[in-house]
This record gives C-alpha cells, structure tokens and sequence, in this order.
C-alpha cells in the first residue's frame, strides 16, 4: 500500500463489489478478446453467422449503455440483438445458455485465483457486513456467478449480484448505483464501494458512498478520481482493511 496518508475509513454497513480487476485477477481488454472470439466460434458451430452475431453483439452492448432506465438492460438487448442477426430472441438466449454454462468457463485459464479475496469476504461476512456485487451489468446471472467462482468465491455470499435482467443502467451512471442502493436497503453513507476503475466504480461516490480501489489491475481513467487521495491497496492490502474494520455483530 502506498505509504502517503490516506483517508480514514468510515461507518460502514454494506460494501459493493466489482468483480472483473478486483474480486477476479484479470485484464479487461485479454478478458474481453477471449470472450468474443469464444461466443463467435460458438455461434458459428450452431449454425450462425459469428461475424454477425459479434456485430450485434456490440450494438447490443451500445444499447444498454444508452439505456434511458425504462428497461432492464436484458429488455434493451435482445430486441436489438434480434433484429440485427434475424433471429429468434428466446431461442437465441436459451442457446447463449448454454454458452455459459459450459465454453464460456474455458475463459477462466486468464485468471488466477488470489486468496486475498475469499479472506476479504469471509472476514467481512463474520464481522456481519451485507456484501453485493456490484459489476458492469451487461451479462446474464449465470455468467456473474461462473466469474465469482472463477476468483473462488461462493455466489451466496453476497446478498445480490447486478446483471443485465435486473438492472436499467451501467457504469458510471449515478442511476446505477442509485438502483443499487434502493436494492440492498442502504443508505449511500453506510456503503464503501470496493473497485479498480476509477471512472466507472469511483462514480459510486457521487452517491454518497465511500470508495476503496484495489490497484492489482487498477484502471486510471483520465475523467476519474486520484487513485492517490482516495484509500487504496492491492487485494491483500484490502483483506488487512477488512480485518481493521470493527464488527457489526
């Protein structure tokens, strides 16, 4: 951990997590690049076009960002996805299942486990704080809970994961979080958001709620906040954090 003095920590009741760079070790952009090379090959050995289905894919996702919050992101997506590819919504999703159920877990060979975390959690869950996941919700649950337990972590601890059905907004929108916190029943001033991006998790803070960034796979983005003037560490320094914080039982 950096040795500069760093915020105190507050009162917390709740913390959210992200999970991709910070519950789970591994690089966005090689994440990303394995997962649709691996849901085109897919799509293409059930019959379809991969190039399509990947062009759709990515409007798709466009779609979602752009959500005004009248749908869920799910509600947005296939629509879109649909039309572009002339398919079948329903059956499409049931097949994409599928996808995640079984190839989409051969991703998970980008990322190593680091124990820090499920030491984080398990210490946080027996001082009885609620925890959530709190990630880009653009997936399906199934494909949230295979990259929880890829980072080793039981999907059960946490009183929610955002997915694509479940929420009308993403990153770095303050609706997002906004919706996150109606969610678990909190006030923004009891949540320490707990995150790498700078941008997309540092916006938990125009909420109210606190922030922690994890600086294993730390993203700096140019219109997020100092990484230096707020609390952070790598994972590890993270799991010493958690065993300051006072219990709640």
């Amino acid at each position: 951990m950096s040795n500069t003095q760093q915020p105190a920590a507050r009162s917390y009741t709740t913390l959210f997590f992200d999970l991709d760079g910070t519950l789970l070790p591994i690089e966005t952009s090689a994440f990303m690049k394995a997962y649709t090379r691996s849901l085109g090959e897919f799509a293409h050995d059930h019959g379809m076009d991969g190039r399509a289905v990947m062009g759709a894919l990515f409007e798709g996702v466009k779609a979602m960002a752009a959500n005004d919050g009248s749908r869920s992101n799910h509600d947005v997506f296939w629509p879109v996805f649909s039309k572009l590819t002339g398919t079948n919504a329903e059956e499409v999703e049931a097949l994409f299942d599928e996808y995640y159920a079984g190839p989409f877990n051969e991703i998970s060979k980008l990322a190593t486990p680091n124990p820090a975390a499920a030491k984080a959690i398990a210490t946080l869950k027996e001082k009885g704080y609620t925890l959530a996941v709190t990630t880009m919700p653009m997936f399906p649950l199934a494909a949230v809970h295979a990259r929880l337990r890829w980072a080793g972590l039981d999907p059960n601890d946490f009183i929610f994961v955002t997915d694509y059905a479940t929420a009308t907004s993403v990153k770095p929108h303050t609706a997002y979080y906004e919706e996150a916190l109606r969610r678990a029943g909190v006030a923004a001033s009891d949540v320490l958001m707990v995150g790498n991006n700078t941008r997309e998790d540092g916006a938990a803070t125009k909420t109210g709620a606190d922030i922690y960034f994890v600086t294993d796979h730390a993203i700096e983005e140019e219109d997020g906040l100092d990484l230096a003037q707020c609390k952070h560490g790598s994972l590890e320094d993270f799991a010493r954090f958690c065993e300051d914080l006072p219990s709640l039982k």
